[in-house]
């Protein structure tokens, strides 16, 4: 005998653009205000959604049947409060239903699952508790999707019979004529689509994707928030949209998406309302950003014009040095990966080691040789070094003269993406202390005099001495610099299809192009194009809600903070589908491993005897590592006698009274061992 298939409508087979059915009262609270030919009172309006959840509880309490209809719940509100003439409960049952129409959209996953079994020769019902009407509903499921409208629909309000309590399901089975055991139904309430369906001997399948999942609901706090109801409605939709591509679609429908949205947005505002007409995101960490831009831009229709530009420390940092000073070695010895070579030193300084080596006196030359070119430097080596760079005129004379050369090419490209167009221009970054907007800012100074420049950072750890009223750096998100670990997953979130920018050069044709290193193998495997997918419908579907209330009160700080505190309590998904990104700590992308592998049992004891230098080896995100990994690594590794030492003492002593207890503790050993050694 074939099996019977049937589905509960709301939330399975479609769902609103809201986060929970509570968002179509916001919704409505928020039409109102704007409604002047029937004067609804004030009070009314702010406090609608409360009465319009009781006016459907005193409306099941008086009716007779099971289910009750729209109708009469609005005839309890209107019971309620007598000053609500018919004509005001009657355009507020209109607006409800025009609101449910409007809002709705289909489930991809099981609508082609219904289509897949009717084509299969399958019998499918639809059964459903609502009081909406049937005329309403069949509204719905044509603006969802049409083919849903032929199929044969159970509804309580029209029969006044529940799922809730089992009749619906009893009703069903007679009028088909089928027996209980031969029906399949599949549904998003726990209560009445498995609990009362098992018990009416049907199977059951639960749906649970259109439930917020614990990324969305870390920051919808708030149902009657009007844009956080659109905000995790967005991120919802976007992500049962994509139910059938990898895990990195939900990393940027989700996760990435909602995290930078905010920052891109105020972002625009602000450069907008200063002035600025020409907007640019810095290569690679603003290429993501770049795209949720244009959705922005392309239904607000804001009046700025926005450009990617190619650009990165390598192919900036040295072309900005017009006198090489001490102040160059903070980026020239800049130590990343715990480690800093003679060889990477003259990478920088764009020599081959070979040739740099030949520069310096001899007894350097034999230490640095004695050391090994490609071993990390001590900080002896380094002071050294850099004594040699200042006091070496040749070698200093030849820097600036390649350095100037480097300049005069990043100028020409500089002038050709329009840079110089206008007196004060503006950047989109991640941020950090900027020092490539420092860079960029002091070459073009040199080619213009009154060149302004203001960058637009979601985060600011430190202002430089080159900053001022011509070059400021505006943060969206003030992260202390003491908190900056995260600074590295979130340039991880903002993936690039191409690799860093290493020099500008000319073309034949007179052009000048970046010259890019080759982007990581390990992306289009990972799922780059899907994850660009997820950022891109995210950020479409939430600007299309955006635009159509232009008054709302956009509180994006609300959202972003929360959702970077997730990351040192990761969900399972997003650390498993970050992690499995691969990442290097250094200017020239050497060293590249995976970031946050999951750890073993000999991974998890590897890491527990690791040196604190050496542990980035094993992971570079730590709380992602340990959310992955199976139960016995995750025991091991709560044995670290160092974790639990830290955990204690942060729970009594603050981050910066720690430094100076260390500190005090170096002075007393540094005293008595002085005093030993006297």
């Amino acid at each position: 005998m074939m099996n019977t298939y049937s589905f509960d409508i709301f939330d399975t087979l479609i769902s609103r653009k809201f986060a929970n059915d509570k968002g179509v009262f916001v919704e409505l609270r928020e039409q109102l205000r704007g409604i002047t030919q029937l004067a609804f009172p004030d009070y009314f309006i702010n406090e609608f959604v409360n009465l319009r959840i009781r006016a459907q509880k005193v409306a099941h309490g008086r009716s007779p049947y099971p289910e009750i209809t729209l109708q009469e719940i609005y005839t309890a509100l209107g019971s309620d409060f007598p000053r609500l003439t018919i004509e005001h409960l009657k355009l507020l049952q209109e607006m409800e239903e025009s609101i449910e129409i409007e809002s709705c959209y289909p489930i991809p996953q099981n609508v082609s699952g219904v289509m897949d079994l009717i084509a299969s020769g399958h019998k499918v019902l639809l059964i459903s508790d609502m009081y909406l009407s049937e005329a309403v509903i069949m509204k719905m499921l044509e603006n969802a999707d049409a083919r849903l409208c032929s199929i044969p629909m159970y509804l309580s309000s029209t029969l006044r019979i529940r799922k809730s309590d089992g009749t619906l399901f009893s009703h069903v089975c007679k009028d088909q004529n089928i027996q209980p055991s031969s029906l399949i139904h599949t549904g998003d309430n726990f209560t009445s689509d498995c609990v009362m369906a098992k018990r009416a001997g049907i199977k059951y399948v639960f749906y649970q994707d259109s439930f917020l999942s614990n990324i969305e609901t870390s920051y919808f706090r708030e149902e009657q928030n009007h844009f956080l109801q659109l905000f995790a409605g967005a991120s919802k939709q976007t992500r049962l949209e994509g139910y059938n591509l990898k895990p990195s679609y939900r990393l940027g429908a989700s996760f990435m998406g909602p995290m930078f949205y905010g920052f891109v947005h105020d972002s625009l505002k602000q450069a907008i309302a200063e002035g600025i007409k020409r907007l640019y995101f810095l290569a690679r960490d603003g290429h993501l950003l770049k795209i949720i831009a244009e959705e922005i831009i392309a239904r607000f229709h804001y009046d700025i014009e926005i450009h990617y530009l190619y650009t990165s420390r390598q192919s900036t940092y040295f072309a900005s040095i017009f006198c090489l000073t001490s102040s160059s070695f903070q980026w020239i010895f800049q130590e990343m990966d715990n480690v800093i070579t003679f060889n990477k030193v003259a990478k920088r300084l764009h020599f081959e080691p070979s040739v740099l080596i030949e520069y310096l006196n001899a007894d350097l030359r034999q230490s640095l040789a004695s050391s090994g070119l490609g071993n990390r430097l001590t900080s002896k080596l380094i002071d050294r070094l850099k004594n040699e760079l200042l006091e070496n005129a040749d070698l200093k004379a030849k820097i600036e003269a390649e350095a100037k050369n480097y300049r005069e090419t990043a100028v020409a490209y500089f002038e050709q993406e329009g840079l110089l167009q206008d007196q004060r221009i503006g950047f989109v970054d991640i941020g950090w202390r900027g020092t490539l907007q420092d860079a960029i800012f002091k070459i073009l100074k040199s080619k213009k005099a009154d060149f302004k420049l203001t960058s637009y950072y979601l985060a600011v750890t430190y202002y430089s001495a080159y900053t001022s009223p011509d070059n400021r750096k505006v943060p969206a998100y003030m992260f202390p610099s003491i908190r900056a670990g995260n600074g590295p997953i979130l340039e991880l979130l903002l993936q690039c299809d191409h690799g860093t920018t290493l020099y500008y050069r000319k073309t034949d044709a007179g052009r000048i192009e970046p010259v890019l290193k080759a982007p990581s193998v390990h992306l289009e495997e990972w799922g780059l194009d899907d994850y660009k997918r997820g950022i891109q419908t995210f950020s479409r579907t939430l600007s299309q809600s955006l635009a159509a209330h232009p008054a709302m009160e956009t509180t994006y700080a609300a959202i972003a903070p929360t959702l970077i505190e997730m990351l040192e309590d990761a969900t399972p998904e997003v650390a498993a589908t970050l992690g499995d990104l691969f990442y290097s700590g250094n200017i020239e992308e050497s060293n590249i491993r995976m970031f946050a592998p999951p750890f073993d049992v000999s991974r998890a004891l590897s890491y527990i005897l690791s040196s604190k230098e050496h542990r980035t080896s094993y992971t570079q995100w730590f709380d992602g590592s340990y959310s992955r990994s199976p139960l016995l690594p995750k025991i091991l590794i709560q044995l670290d006698p160092r974790l639990n030492f830290l955990v204690v003492m942060k729970k009594f002593i603050r981050r910066d009274k720690l430094k100076e207890k260390k500190l005090d503790l170096k002075r007393f050993v540094q005293l008595h061992l002085g005093s030993i050694r006297k």
